[in-house]
C-alpha cells in the first residue's frame, strides 16, 4: 500500500491531538480533582454520583432541619409538662395545709388564692406556650392558642362532654342553717333550724355558668339549654332533661330527691338522686352531657381543644363544627420511610379538672368562712348582752353555728380530700403523657445519631467516587506530557521529509 505525505500528517495529527485531549484530561482532573467535569466523561461515576447527592441532601435536610425541629418541639413541650408536674407538687402541699380547720379565715383564703394561681400557672404558663409561633398543645390548630387572650362575648358554644359511669362523685351538702334574728327569743328555734347534710352524686362540667334558662332563645334550634343522655340496662337511650337552678348562693338547691336530676348553673355542677345514680352504675353507661356556653372570661380554655362543639359568632354570623379532637398528632419526616410525632395534646396532659376541684374547694372555704364569721359576731353580741333570755337564745345560736361549722368543717375536709386525689389524678395523666413524650424524644435522638453515622458513611462514598487520588493524576498528567512531547517530536521529524528527500 502507497503512503503519501497526506497520510502521514493525519496520523500524526491524530496522534497528537489524543495525547493532547489526555493531557488535558488529567491537567483538569490534578486541579480540579475531580474524576469527571461533565457527565459524558463517565457515566456511571455520574449517575453514582447524583444518587448519592441526592441521599446526602437528604440526610442533610433530617438533621439539620427535621430531627432538630423535632427534637426542639419535643424538649420545649416536655419541659411545660416537667414544669407542670413542679407545680402539682405543690399544689399538694398547700392542699394538705388547707386541710387543717385550725386555720384562721384570712389562712383558708391565702391557700385557696394560692391554689388558684398555681393552676392559672399551669394553664396560662405552660399549657398554652407556643414555639416559633405554634402553640405546642393545640394538635393541629397551631396557629390558635389554648386560651381565650381577652374575654369573649361574641362566641356561644354548644358543647358535648362524655362522661364514664364511674366519673360521678359522692358529695355531701350542708342543708340550711340558723342565722340571728331579732325576733326570735326562744333558743329553741335557732336548734330547729340548724344545718344538716344531704348527699347527692355530682358530674362536674369544664365550665361553670354554662346553661341558660329554658325558653330562651339559642342559635342552635335547641329545646333546652343542657341535656343529659345514657343507655339504660335494656339497651335504650335514656334523656334528662335537669332542672336549671340559676343561684346557688343557698345549699338548699343542692338538696336532691332521689329521681332528681339538678343543673347548678353558677358552680357547673349535674346532682343526680340515688335512684338514677343507681340506674346509670347497673348499665355501667356513658353519659354524654350536651349544653350551650356563651361569655368566656379571659384565660377560659377553648372548648374545641377538649370537646366536640359547634360555635356561633354572633357578629359575622359564622358558624363552625369541631369534631372530637383526639388524636391530632402532628408527624415530622425524621429519616427515610420513618416519622415521629411531635406534639402532645393538651387534652391528654392538662386536665380541667383542676379549675373546677378548686372552685369547687373555694366554695366549701368560703362558707366555713362564713360561719366562722357569725360565730364571732354571736360571741359579740353575747359579751355585750345582759338579758338572760336574749342570753340564753344567743347561746343556743352559737351552739347550732358551731355545729353548722363542724358539718360545714367536714364537708371543706371533703373537699381538700377531693383536690388530692384530683391532683394524683392529674399527675397520674400528666406522667403518662410525659413519659410518652420522652420515649419519643429518645427515640429521635437515637435517628439523629444514626444520620449522623449515615451523613459521614455518604459523604467517603462521594470522595471515592467523585475526587481523584493526588499521586495518581500527577503521574498520569507525567506521562500524558511526555507522550505528548514525543508525538510532536517525532511528527517533526517525519513530516520534515519531503518527495525531493526520496529522489
Amino acid at each position: 500500500m502507497r503512503v503519501t505525505n497526506t497520510m502521514l500528517s493525519n496520523s500524526a495529527k491524530s496522534h497528537i491531538l489524543n495525547a493532547k485531549n489526555k493531557l488535558l484530561k488529567y491537567e483538569e482532573q490534578y486541579t480540579s480533582q475531580q474524576k469527571i467535569q461533565r457527565p459524558s466523561d463517565d457515566p456511571v461515576v455520574a449517575v453514582r454520583s447524583l444518587k448519592l447527592r441526592t441521599t446526602y441532601a437528604q440526610i442533610q435536610q433530617y438533621t439539620e432541619r427535621n430531627v432538630r425541629d423535632a427534637l426542639e418541639w419535643m424538649d420545649m413541650t416536655e419541659g411545660a409538662m416537667t414544669n407542670a408536674g413542679k407545680v402539682l407538687d405543690s399544689m399538694k402541699a398547700l392542699l394538705n395545709q388547707g386541710n387543717c380547720d385550725d386555720l384562721e379565715v384570712d389562712q383558708r383564703t391565702s391557700v385557696v388564692q394560692t391554689l388558684r394561681k398555681n393552676v392559672e400557672s399551669i394553664f396560662q404558663g405552660e399549657a398554652n406556650q407556643d414555639y416559633s409561633g405554634r402553640y405546642l398543645f393545640t394538635g393541629y390548630r397551631t396557629d390558635t392558642s389554648l386560651l381565650f387572650p381577652s374575654v369573649t362575648t361574641n362566641l356561644e358554644y354548644k358543647i358535648t362532654e362524655n362522661f364514664a359511669y364511674d366519673s360521678f362523685r359522692n358529695v355531701t351538702s350542708v342543708i340550711g342553717g340558723a342565722s340571728y334574728s331579732a325576733d326570735i327569743t326562744d333558743g329553741q328555734d335557732y336548734i330547729t333550724e340548724q344545718a344538716y347534710t344531704s348527699t347527692a352524686y355530682r358530674l362536674q362540667l369544664a365550665y361553670k355558668d354554662c346553661a341558660i334558662a329554658d325558653g330562651m332563645e339559642n342559635n342552635f334550634g335547641l329545646d333546652s339549654s343542657i341535656v343529659m343522655t345514657y343507655t339504660g340496662q335494656d339497651g335504650i337511650e335514656v334523656e334528662l332533661t335537669p332542672d336549671v337552678k340559676l343561684s346557688t348562693d343557698s345549699n338548699t338547691v343542692r338538696e336532691i330527691e332521689p329521681d332528681q336530676v339538678v343543673y347548678l348553673y353558677d358552680t357547673g355542677e349535674i346532682l343526680v338522686g340515688k335512684d338514677v345514680f343507681s340506674a346509670i352504675q347497673e348499665a355501667q353507661a356513658s353519659i354524654s352531657v350536651q349544653y350551650l356556653k356563651t361569655d368566656f372570661d379571659k384565660f377560659d380554655v377553648r372548648p374545641e381543644m377538649y370537646f366536640e362543639a359547634e360555635s356561633h359568632d354572633t357578629v359575622t354570623k359564622k358558624d363552625i363544627k369541631y369534631s372530637e379532637p383526639e388524636k391530632q398528632t402532628i408527624n415530622y419526616e425524621i429519616n427515610f420511610s420513618q416519622t415521629i410525632d411531635v406534639n402532645t395534646q393538651a387534652r391528654d396532659a392538662f386536665s380541667t379538672d383542676i379549675y373546677r376541684t378548686i372552685d369547687y374547694i373555694e366554695q366549701t372555704v368560703k362558707y366555713v368562712d362564713e360561719t366562722d364569721i357569725k360565730i364571732n359576731e354571736v360571741k359579740k353580741m353575747i359579751a355585750n348582752t345582759t338579758d338572760d333570755t336574749q342570753l340564753a337564745a344567743l347561746n343556743s345560736l352559737k351552739i347550732a353555728l358551731e355545729d353548722e361549722k363542724q358539718l360545714r368543717v367536714s364537708v371543706m375536709a371533703e373537699a381538700f380530700g377531693m383536690g388530692l386525689t384530683m391532683v394524683d389524678n392529674v399527675q397520674e395523666q400528666l406522667n403518662v403523657a410525659l413519659a410518652d413524650c420522652g420515649a419519643r424524644y429518645k427515640r429521635t435522638e437515637l435517628t439523629y445519631d444514626k444520620l449522623l453515622d449515615n451523613r459521614v458513611d455518604t459523604e467517603d462514598k462521594l470522595g471515592e467516587n467523585e475526587s481523584v487520588d493526588l499521586p495518581d493524576v500527577f503521574i498520569n498528567v507525567t506521562q500524558a506530557d511526555n507522550l505528548y512531547q514525543a508525538s510532536l517530536q517525532v511528527t517533526s521529524k517525519i513530516l520534515g521529509n519531503s518527495l525531493l528527500d526520496y529522489i
